[in-house]
């Protein structure tokens, strides 16, 4: 089972966390996948998920960049490795609750693909090199993040996990955001499931 590093970036109240766990295990029917990470210098991970409900806390990553969370979570996970204490704990996969959370109930799920691995998977399907627009790019990686109600975030997670490039597409594209750049999955998903035509596929055709 996949885990994934939850941070905040401001102090969050535990209610908010707790509520976000909650909305995320109903949606899927598991148990709670995200693992707190309280503070950089913290030693002890809840390698397959943190049980709610938790308690306050002081964020020791106020204020930290989106950069500065994937690259503790890379160096962090490479480091619970070497001792086999890693578990579920995915490299790919980065959860945020910011100040926004408490009041419009929204995480910032944060999701990255190696470039060789996406150059291969567009090769194989015969279609031409590019990247979905709102991607931030190294020579190594590509990273997508959205911002999701708690409500929808397994929807966005579950689709996106096997990182398929069509999927990625679909998601990234704004006309499914609000005006406050809140991802809403009801149509891509409705896509997916073949239960509406693709607008875009429709017109070209």
């Amino acid at each position: 089972m996949t885990s994934i590093f939850l941070f905040c970036t401001s102090d969050v109240p535990a209610s908010t966390i707790n509520q976000f766990m909650t909305a995320f295990s109903h949606a899927s029917e598991d148990p709670n996948i995200f693992c707190l990470v309280r503070t950089p210098d913290q030693e002890e991970f809840d390698e397959w998920g943190t049980e709610p409900p938790v308690h306050d806390f002081t964020t020791g990553f106020r204020d930290a960049t989106d950069t500065d969370l994937r690259l503790y979570t890379q160096n962090r996970i490479d480091e619970l490795k070497h001792t086999d204490k890693a578990g579920g704990l995915s490299p790919v996969w980065v959860a945020k609750l910011d100040e926004r959370s408490p009041q419009d109930s929204t995480v910032v799920l944060q999701y990255r693909k190696n470039r060789s691995s996406w150059t291969q998977a567009l090769e194989d399907a015969e279609e031409e090199f590019g990247i979905p627009d709102q991607a931030d790019v190294d020579d190594q990686h590509i990273w997508w993040k959205w911002r999701v109600s708690f409500a929808d975030s397994f929807q966005l997670f579950n689709s996106m996990d096997d990182g398929q490039p069509d999927i990625i597409r679909l998601y990234t594209r704004p006309e499914f955001l609000d005006p406050e750049g809140v991802l809403h999955v009801d149509v891509p998903r409705k896509i997916i499931k073949g239960e509406i035509p693709d607008p875009i596929t429709e017109s070209v055709s």
